[in-house]
């Protein structure tokens, strides 16, 4: 007996949970090219609770910022380089960033970029939206991106940019500043906050500044401190300051010289400090103590790492990364290395190259934490603060020109090689010749983002110089095997014509033999009359 088919229920569509669900789960880039599938998805990611959910998921990432500068005779601008989750280096410039751009700081995927103009700019490096505000009234002629700082407070869902104004008075330490300068995004105007002493903006400028958990902290001259530091901790929601003081280390060790550099980082989502001796038979080796603030109320304090360092140096402010330390050498190279334990040595051998950063100056360069996030910024664009960009800046200066020339002239250079070893493999399958060349194809002349960043300009001209030098022994093989060709060519030539000749006779048919012709008696000349 013949069973009936059933009809099956099929899910024609899915409950916009299910859905939220899926899409909190994909990148930012696929994210940005959902919102145009439908309506629906589009307001479900412009929405500023999806906007958090998917910014709690994310995973922090080192971005590498190369502040502009001159070396080897040349001008280099301001870049920066971002890691993936495998810890390969990005190839593309970030669009937001102007050559003469240096990063005061990176918060929810937002950075904030100071520059020489009247402006401080707010930018989404995954979004590329950005805008400009302008700076304070009050700011000093010596005014300079390590006195600007940016955050989140998690408690009022504010972002807010804090200036350390440089003050009259002097700190022990040195430069001092007695008044901060805050401006939430949004407002119309800049805030001034008086603090109760004067505090070291030396300190600032050389150990950084941290936003966890809704508070900036930063180090500050401390005599009466072994660390000879302490933290300030500046908090968001309420605006107030608050002293931190570091706990009692024995940091005397006759192998080791007091501490000379202080960091103030954030690892765990905690905020914590660290110190670098130097070894004294050796200035080169150094040893890096790391204390992490474990509880903020009794503030009290737990040895996160006690790591030696073998002729390298950390790169701050951020420079750990989960289970992942990095580092740089004089030479011009970036590490990673793993956090094997509590107390351990680096293992030269088991360093793992990032990326090489010379001829530029490790001074000049930083480590921050970046995510990836769809934090939107137009709801701020309307406050009066607000400024338009002119129209000539950035890469349009004339002093970039010629830094875009040789850009654009690398890019042309890669395009040339890849088509003339198109045509050679084209030419070796003709002849029947064996080569091997492997340049990889370049990046679409119209993608949107194709410029190459600086780090990706040096790998290319490396290959590309590599690409030259391999064409010799393929372009040999080419030539033998051509000659070889040609010379085949020429012998079987007579062959080829009289086959030709008999193929055609062959399809022509047997000939007949001619008749002779009888000439006709019309025209015989014995029966011509007159």
């Amino acid at each position: 007996m013949a069973m009936k088919p059933t009809k099956k229920k099929r899910l024609t569509w899915l409950p916009q949970d299910i859905i939220e669900l899926i899409l909190v789960r994909l990148p930012v880039s696929n994210l940005l090219r959902c919102r145009v599938v439908c309506k629906q998805w589009d307001g479900i990611i412009r929405d500023p609770q999806f906007t958090m959910a998917h910014l709690r998921r994310a995973r922090h990432r080192p971005l590498l910022f190369f502040q502009r500068g001159r070396a080897s005779g040349k001008s280099f601008p301001s870049e920066a380089v971002l890691f993936d989750e495998a810890w390969s280096p990005s190839t593309r410039d970030v669009p937001v960033i102007d050559p003469d751009d240096f990063l005061c700081a990176s918060c929810n995927g937002l950075v904030c970029l100071y520059s020489s103009n009247s402006t401080i700019k707010i930018a989404n490096l995954a979004t590329g939206e950005s805008m400009h505000l302008a700076k304070p009234v009050k700011y000093a002629p010596q005014d300079q991106s390590s006195f600007y700082s940016f955050g989140f407070s998690p408690a009022t869902n504010e972002y807010k940019i804090v200036h350390f104004l440089p003050g009259q008075k002097l700190h022990p330490a040195g430069a001092s500043f007695s008044v901060i300068q805050v401006y939430t995004l949004g407002d119309d105007k800049w805030r001034d906050i008086r603090t109760l002493e004067v505090v070291s903006l030396y300190c600032v400028k050389q150990s950084g500044v941290v936003n966890v958990d809704g508070a900036m902290y930063w180090l500050t001259h401390d005599e009466e401190s072994n660390w000879r530091r302490a933290v300030i901790s500046f908090d968001l929601r309420d605006e107030c300051l608050e002293l931190i003081r570091l706990p009692e280390v024995d940091f005397a060790d006759p192998a080791f010289a007091n501490p000379f550099c202080y960091w103030i980082t954030e690892i765990d989502s905690k905020v914590s400090v660290a110190a670098v001796q130097a070894r004294r038979d050796s200035l080169l080796a150094r040893k890096l103590h790391i204390w992490t603030l474990d509880n903020k109320v009794e503030k009290s304090w737990t040895q996160k790492y006690s790591i030696e360092l073998p002729a390298l140096s950390v790169l701050g402010p951020h420079f750990i990364y989960g289970d992942k330390i990095i580092m740089h050498s004089r030479n011009g190279g970036i590490y990673c290395h793993e956090l094997t334990s509590q107390r351990f040595t680096i293992d030269a051998t088991k360093l793992v190259k990032l990326l090489d950063f010379s001829p530029r100056s490790y001074e000049n360069t930083q480590s921050y934490m970046c995510v990836k996030s769809l934090v939107r910024l137009d709801a701020y664009k309307k406050a009066g603060m607000v400024r338009t960009r002119k129209r000539k800046e950035g890469w349009k200066l004339k002093k970039w020109e010629a830094w875009e020339h040789d850009r654009s002239k690398i890019e042309e250079l890669w395009r040339s090689g890849h088509r003339i070893q198109q045509r050679m493999h084209e030419m070796a399958h003709v002849i029947g010749a064996a080569i091997s060349l492997n340049l990889p194809a370049p990046p679409d002349q119209n993608s949107p983002h194709r410029r190459l960043n600086w780090v990706e300009q040096r790998r290319v001209t490396d290959m590309l110089e590599s690409h030259v030098d391999s064409l010799d022994a393929p372009w040999k093989v080419l030539v033998q095997a051509a000659d070889a060709f040609s010379s085949e060519s020429k012998k079987m030539t007579p062959a080829a014509d009289q086959a030709k000749r008999n193929e055609e006779e062959s399809e022509a048919g047997p000939s007949r033999p001619k008749r002779k012709r009888k000439p006709s008696s019309r025209f015989d000349s014995s029966t011509w009359t007159t």
